[in-house]
């Protein structure tokens, strides 16, 4: 049974999930889901992360957050999320500086605010 759901997890999440934009606004929305499934605890989760964001001046403004749906049976909203925010500029092509932050709203509490710089190459 479990390799039943396992099988049809992995079908319902190996589609990809795009974000849209919405209209001329620059606004865009999107998801991601994550299902695992581990082995030595047999253990089942299935994760969604809606997400939201806006270009603004150069400057992308994003929110998102995890929601745990599923861990071995469904969980969806035992537990408050943590919505995390983050602020990010693009200096060169590979190159942004960011600042995060989140606020967890079982513990009503903002979690520390994170100032950093990314490099891809």
């Amino acid at each position: 049974m479990k390799y039943a759901a396992l099988t049809a997890a992995a079908l319902l999440t190996a589609t990809s999930i795009q974000a849209a934009e919405i209209g001329a606004t620059g606004i865009s929305i999107g998801a991601s889901a994550t299902s695992e499934y581990n082995l030595d605890a047999e253990n089942m989760t299935l994760e969604v992360t809606p997400s939201m964001g806006y270009e603004l001046w150069g400057t992308d403004l994003s929110v998102s957050t995890d929601l745990m749906i599923y861990n071995d049976e469904f969980v969806f909203m035992d537990v408050n999320p943590t919505i995390d925010f983050k602020a990010g500029y693009g200096i060169w092509d590979n190159a942004e500086v960011y600042v995060e932050t989140g606020y967890d709203l079982e513990m009503e509490d903002m979690s520390d605010v994170i100032v950093g710089a990314t490099f891809s190459f």
